[in-house]
């Protein structure tokens, strides 16, 4: 059995869920089955070892059927009709937790059997009932447009035209719905674009985007918030536009679900990654304040835990701006926050960035080399963080044995954007020079620090800016001026 649909459907479940379930199945109404029923409870004795050999389908069969007739065959009805029912009992579990959901199909019920009367009622309370929700969201508007269109529906069964104004409501609704929810998809796509190596048709959106760039829609936050956010992607250098979309958030935020909410922020984070590749020293301290917004309002969470990027990027960026004493603090208090799959690799590669900012070098590089590069941008980050070490260190062989590494990753991986690509590509070629100059290779020269000032986009640029300046220093250039 393992490896099949059932268990791996019977490992989601929690130890209430398990209980739960077996209520469900024994249910008439759902299940009139009894070996299922059996079935289950043979299944129960393992749920906290769902890979237990024991579980091997002849083994199973053996312990638990004995003599009794169980061929192969009537062994793989009782394990698809489990299925079945187990589906079954995710779909109402889904059900259970949607109230707007269970009202709608009432609603729709109660007009398939002609209960006007009790429909009417229904559908004012579930208007009321949206209407009372926090949240302005898509799902808001996606809801008002159900509901019109059960009015719709109901009054054009009666053939009550005359008097119905839902049919407008069903279409403002709707239009409202599909442009704040495709708006944040378009805005994905192309965040997803610059970032990584993809392509996406657009040209639909592209033209509404003229139609909405007047504001036609800005008294509908979310339509608003994604507009803005569809500006900064577009307008990278604007910086307006940022603090537009900052006062738009500030104001808004709290229409949205924390998911969503969420989400508008990591758009700003771009928004700053770009000014910082571009060597924009005060974005850095931007971005760091979105993040500890983001702390405070519980906006690093990605359902049940802290999201692994946002747990990494904050810890460098703090690191960058010397607030040493706040992310010690950050790193302790949210590790066991973390997803406990990734949590430890998550929580190296930030103690290996502590070590590199307090030049314990020997510790961060022991640190990076434990590291596992479980997604792209950990690859990135970890091995131009690797790259400083050995800079740090000394460490000519390894560095150089690095750089011929990384190129080939940067030129081979498909899923690297070309942004990223030169961004990283031009953070080898500058530290790459700088050291052959430490090495006596080459010489230091104005030149070679005014490449490393105008290159853009370059990954760590501050930084490589601050190893141009010691070189210079160590050369005794003559001033400019002077030389």
């Amino acid at each position: 059995m393992h490896g099949g649909k059932l268990l791996q459907l019977l490992r989601s479940l929690s130890r209430k869920e398990w209980k739960e379930f077996q209520v469900f199945i024994a249910s008439d109404y759902f299940n009139k089955n009894q070996n299922l029923v059996e079935f289950l409870n043979f299944l129960s004795a393992y749920q906290n070892d769902l890979d237990s050999p024991k579980l091997e389908k002849g083994a199973f069969i053996k312990k638990h059927y004995g003599q009794k007739e169980m061929d192969e065959q009537k062994f793989r009805y009782l394990q698809s009709d489990l299925t079945k029912l187990l589906e079954q009992f995710l779909m109402q579990k889904e059900i259970e937790n949607d109230t707007f959901q269970q009202h709608y199909y009432l609603l729709k019920a109660l007009n398939k059997r002609n209960q006007d009367k009790f429909f009417l009622q229904e559908l004012d309370a579930l208007k009321l009932k949206n209407e009372a929700s926090q949240l302005r969201d898509s799902d808001y508007y996606f809801n008002l447009h159900r509901i019109s269109e059960l009015s719709y529906e109901h009054t054009s069964e009666k053939r009550n035209r005359a008097f119905d104004t839902s049919l407008q409501q069903v279409i403002d609704n709707l239009e409202i719905t599909y442009l704040a929810r495709g708006f944040r998809y378009y805005c994905e796509m192309i965040n997803r674009r610059n970032i990584l190596s993809v392509e996406y048709n657009l040209s639909f959106f592209d033209e509404l985007v003229n139609y909405l760039r007047n504001g036609i829609f800005d008294d509908v936050p979310a339509i608003q918030i994604y507009r803005l956010i569809h500006i900064t992607l577009t307008e990278p250098q604007n910086l307006d536009n940022y603090h537009h979309l900052l006062e738009a958030l500030k104001k808004h935020e709290h229409l949205f679900s924390r998911r969503e909410a969420r989400g508008m922020y990591v758009f700003a984070q771009n928004f700053c990654i770009k000014r910082i590749n571009r060597g924009d020293s005060e974005a850095l301290t931007d971005i760091f304040r979105l993040y500890q917004a983001m702390v405070e309002k519980g906006l690093i969470y990605e359902g049940n835990y802290v999201s692994q990027p946002d747990y990494k990027n904050i810890v460098t960026t703090a690191l960058r701006l010397n607030e040493a004493d706040w992310v010690t603090q950050f790193i302790d208090e949210y590790r066991d926050k973390l997803n406990p799959e990734f949590s430890e690799n998550a929580y190296t590669y930030s103690m290996a960035w502590v070590h590199f900012t307090r030049k314990e070098y020997d510790k961060a590089l022991k640190m990076l080399l434990r590291v596992e590069f479980n997604d792209v941008y950990y690859h990135l980050d970890s091995k131009s963080l690797l790259m400083k070490v050995y800079y740090e260190m000394d460490e000519y062989d390894g560095f150089f044995s690095l750089v011929d590494a990384f190129k080939i990753y940067l030129r081979r991986n498909k899923f690297i954007s070309d942004l990223q690509r030169e961004t990283y590509h031009n953070f080898i070629v500058l530290l790459n020079k700088l050291m052959k100059v430490k090495l006596g290779k080459n010489e230091m020269s104005w030149a070679l620090f005014d490449e490393i000032q105008n290159t853009r986009p370059a990954a760590d640029l501050n930084w490589l800016k601050m190893k141009a300046e010691d070189c210079i220093r160590k050369a005794k250039l003559k001033p400019r001026e002077e030389a």
